[in-house]
């Protein structure tokens, strides 16, 4: 019986399950762990740890703030979503009486005209 050939020097090996995945793999093939991280500043990639070996960037520091300016940005867009949807509301029930002073102005203007002499 032979022993099973050894994983070349250049393969990475999962730290979740231990499958030998290829060199250039981000994901592993069998459980689809992440075998490569990204810094999100330098976007270094690196295989271990959670601060970048290239700019020294807390991966988990960078990614809170990006959430946070995420979720404030999306709070904007909320409420802009919600001033424009209670200024339509408010053109809605106040159309009754702005548009009676329009129709005013019209049936005044055509009293006027028919009063004037010329016709």
């Amino acid at each position: 019986m032979s022993a099973a050939p050894a994983p070349p020097a250049s393969a990475a090996r999962c730290p979740v399950c231990g499958q030998d995945n290829s060199a250039t793999a981000q994901f592993c093939i069998h459980c689809h762990a992440i075998l490569i991280r990204r810094c999100p500043k330098c976007w270094h990639e690196q295989r271990e740890g959670n601060v970048c070996e290239h700019c020294g960037a807390n991966f988990a520091l960078c990614w809170e703030t990006a959430l946070e300016r995420s979720m404030q940005e999306e709070d904007r867009v909320q409420l802009a979503t919600f001033g424009a949807a209670v200024g339509a509301f408010v053109q809605i029930l106040l159309l009754p009486f702005t548009s009676l002073g329009g129709l005013l102005r019209a049936l005044v203007a055509r009293l006027i005209a028919g009063r004037l002499p010329g016709r």
